[in-house]
Parts: structure tokens; C-alpha cells; sequence
């Protein structure tokens, strides 16, 4: 039994600046296509199945009324989808079939262009085309023309139908120059922009994790393969990753129409129904044995993402240090305050205000200040009372003048201003404090004064 794919795509397609219509086209397993030239549109779609095939194509479609002409490479690859569907075949046969409608499709539409004396340096010769097959648990990739298809596992990023890709080993590897690098690709691309052969890449066993993308040359002209690298690296979702790329190709004022397909590989399950887990990742070792040994460039940006985690994790330890210093700081200052509360002293300025009644005996070296000592000097003074009638009262925690004046005197407000005007303490006659002595002398001697 064949595998069981789980895939999530996503196209994003726009117009160029110098463009009067969309002319890119996509299809998305028979659920999506645009065929009818939207300037900006979004498709996106997660399936599950055993084969599946995504395409985006630039300027492969031509109708003319007179002639009763009309080519589409979409009908054709609608058409070849619905063959291999219904007829099955092996992987073999089912590219070959492809590669024949796609070069057929070309070759029709170049023979139109040709009738109506079509320069070459029109828009409408860059025909392109890049196919995705996925059929029994692997992937086959097709382009014709100025399209492109790259294939992005883990720290494995390729063009997976471009012969020049094989150049750029060769220099890695120190076998050729850059200068014959460059002689051999300027030869790729005047063989394909002459003969327009349709390009298979070979079968890829596919995990889960593959990420495949399907871009338009406006893309490729706008971005290069270096950036979509970057891009196409990403730890991120099909849609983020076209969007991406879309608006990174628009922010350089593309002249071309953009299309970008991101295809990617959530799960595989055997026919058995047993799940196949992701590859693990290699390890740097295993790496430079399988992988060619990158350009000096790459080896900066490498280096600077072998510190990426040290870097992170640096700032974090260092952020919670810092978090952990305010915490100490704050609960340092709030006891601190608490402690300061609690050694100051209640109404120390009251106590420093407060004048001892006239006769008390806590000042012995004032005599004067008795009115015993000088009965000369006050006649007003009413002879009644003697010393015994005169009450003192020790202020108690709680105590407050008014409580003190209902005790003895009873509830009235009067008496509590005349106890106060008679211990000479001053309006509103509730600063008194605990320890204090009052002279409580009777009724007559405060209402007697003035």
C-alpha cells in the first residue's frame, strides 16, 4: 500500500509594476488554479492522500478567436492529474507523461508566437513552468523554462532541476575556478533558453519536515537563490514563508509577475497505518561529508549563527539577574520603611509641645510656678478648694481628653474644653499623651475660670 501524505501549501500571486495583467497561473492538486488572471491572490490548502501535484507556470497560455486557437497549460495539467489519478502507474511513467504535455504545450505556443512575428524580446517568450509530483512517498521535480523549484531539508537547500547547481559543486570542491563555473552556467541557461527541454530531478524519499518551493522568474530576478535560502529556512508555516517571499520580491519593484508556492511535508504514515518519524538532523560531521563545503560567505553567516544560541541564552540568564536585583532591591526598601515606622517614636512632636500644668511636681526649680508659693499675687483665686479636692489622672494608652472630661465630669462638651484650658493644653485640646499627669480639680473651680 502507498503512503499516506499529509501536505500544507500555500501560493501567493502578484501582479508586476510594469505589467498590465497577472500572466502567472497555478495549480494546487485540482482544489486551486487562476486561471482567469487575478492581479493579487492567496490560495492555501491541507490535505491528506497518497499523491499530489502543485505547479506554477508564467506565460504558458494563448488564445486567438480567428485562428479558433486556444492553449492552457493548466487544462493540460488538470488533464494529466485526472490520467494518473484514475490510471496507475509507476513514478517512471508518470513523469514521462508530464514531461511530454508540458513540452508539447511549449512548443504549440512558440509556433503561435512565431505566426504572429512575436520579437523574443517580448514578455510572452519567457514561458516557464515548475512541477511538484509527490506519489509513493517521494517527490519529483520538474521545470521548463524560467521557472524554478527548490528543495529545503534542514540545512540541505538546492534547485533541484538546475545543472549549474552542479557547478557551484565543483568550485566548492576545488575542482574547477569560478571563472569555468561561470562558463558552464552561461551555457545551462543559453541551451535552456533556446531548446525550452523540459528538466526531471530525481526521485527525492521524501520525510517529514521537507519544505518545496515553486517560484515565477519575477521572483527569482527580484530575490536570487541566496535570499529564498534564508527565507525558505525558516522554522515557519507554508503561509508565512509565500507571504514572505512575495513581499520581500515587491519591496524590490519587481517588473515581472511574482508567484510563490511553498509545499510542505507535515506527516507520513505507511499503508500499515505506522507512522514514519522525521529524519534526525546530521551532525555537523556528518554534514561536511555529505554536503559540499560552503563559500567563504556562507562560512560568515555561518559563524554568526553558531553564537545565535549562546547569544540567547546569555541575554536571558542576564535578564533575570537583572529581574532578581529589582525584586531584592524593592523588598529591601519596603523594610527599611517598615523599620523606620516602627522606630519613630508616636507624636514626638506633640510631646515636645506640650507646657506642663502650673504646681506640677516634675519641675521643683520653678516654685513660681505654684500658686501656693505666692497667694499675694492671685486675690482672684476662689479659697475654696483646698489641695485634697484636686485630682490627678495618669494619662492610659486609648485615652483621649473628651473620654477623660465624661469620667469625671460627665457628657458635656464644655467641661472638656474648660479641663483642657485648665492643664493648659492647647485648642482643639487633644494633644495629650500617654504618661501624662491632668489635674482633675471639681466642677466649681472650672467653671470659675475666665
Amino acid at each position: 500500500m502507498s503512503d499516506v501524505i499529509k501536505v500544507n501549501a500555500c501560493v501567493y500571486s502578484r501582479i508586476g509594476y510594469e505589467r498590465d495583467i497577472n500572466r502567472d497561473d497555478f495549480y494546487m492538486n485540482g482544489k486551486f488554479l487562476s486561471e482567469h488572471h487575478l492581479d493579487n491572490m492567496q490560495a492555501s490548502m491541507e490535505n491528506r492522500g497518497t499523491e499530489f501535484f502543485f505547479a506554477v507556470a508564467d506565460h504558458m497560455e494563448f488564445s486567438d478567436d480567428e485562428q479558433r486557437a486556444s492553449f492552457s497549460i493548466l487544462r493540460e495539467v488538470g488533464k494529466y492529474h485526472e490520467k494518473i489519478s484514475v490510471h496507475e502507474g509507476d513514478l517512471d511513467f508518470k513523469t514521462r507523461e508530464l514531461a511530454s504535455r508540458v513540452q508539447e504545450t511549449g512548443k504549440y505556443l512558440d509556433s503561435f508566437l512565431d505566426m504572429r512575428n512575436t520579437p523574443d524580446t517580448d514578455p510572452a517568450r519567457q514561458m516557464g513552468f515548475a512541477g511538484l509530483l509527490l506519489s509513493d512517498g517521494k517527490a519529483v521535480g520538474s521545470t521548463y523554462g524560467s521557472c524554478h523549484i527548490y528543495f529545503c531539508r534542514g540545512n540541505v537547500f538546492k534547485h533541484m532541476t538546475d545543472g549549474s547547481a552542479r557547478s557551484k559543486r565543483l568550485v566548492d570542491l576545488g575542482i574547477i575556478s569560478d571563472e569555468e563555473a561561470q562558463n558552464i552556467q552561461e551555457k545551462y541557461k543559453a541551451a535552456d533558453e533556446d531548446e525550452k527541454e523540459m528538466l526531471l530531478s530525481d526521485p527525492v524519499e521524501l520525510v517529514e519536515g521537507d519544505k518545496f518551493l515553486l517560484i515565477s522568474d519575477g521572483v527569482y530576478n527580484a530575490l536570487g537563490e541566496e535570499y529564498l535560502e534564508d527565507i525558505l529556512s525558516m522554522r515557519s508555516d507554508s503561509t508565512y514563508i509565500a507571504y514572505r517571499i512575495i513581499s520581500e520580491a515587491a519591496k524590490r519593484s519587481s517588473e515581472d509577475d511574482m508567484t510563490a508556492m511553498v509545499v510542505r511535508i507535515e506527516r507520513i504514515s505507511s499503508g500499515t497505518g505506522t507512522v514514519k518519524k522525521p529524519m534526525e538532523r546530521p551532525k555537523v560531521s556528518a554534514l561536511k561529508k555529505s554536503a559540499p563545503p560552503p563559500s567563504f560567505k556562507y562560512k560568515n553567516r555561518g559563524g554568526i549563527k553558531k553564537y545565535e544560541n549562546l547569544i540567547y541564552y546569555g541575554c536571558v540568564v542576564l535578564t533575570a539577574i537583572l529581574l532578581i536585583l529589582i525584586v531584592v532591591l524593592l523588598i529591601r526598601n519596603i523594610y527599611k520603611r517598615m523599620n523606620e515606622i516602627d522606630d519613630t517614636p508616636p507624636d514626638t512632636s506633640i510631646n515636645l509641645s506640650v507646657t506642663p500644668p502650673p504646681g506640677t511636681d516634675d519641675e521643683p526649680d520653678e516654685p513660681a510656678a505654684t500658686p501656693e508659693a505666692t497667694p499675694e499675687a492671685t486675690p482672684e483665686a476662689t479659697p475654696e478648694p483646698t489641695q485634697a479636692e484636686i485630682r490627678e489622672y495618669t494619662v492610659k494608652p486609648g485615652d483621649t481628653l473628651s473620654s477623660i472630661a465624661r469620667e469625671f465630669y460627665g457628657d458635656n462638651w464644655v467641661y472638656v474644653e474648660k479641663l483642657g484650658r485648665y492643664n493648659k493644653i492647647p485648642a482643639p485640646y487633644d494633644n495629650i499623651i500617654v504618661g501624662q499627669v491632668l489635674k482633675i480639680p471639681p466642677k466649681e473651680v472650672l467653671n470659675a475660670q475666665d
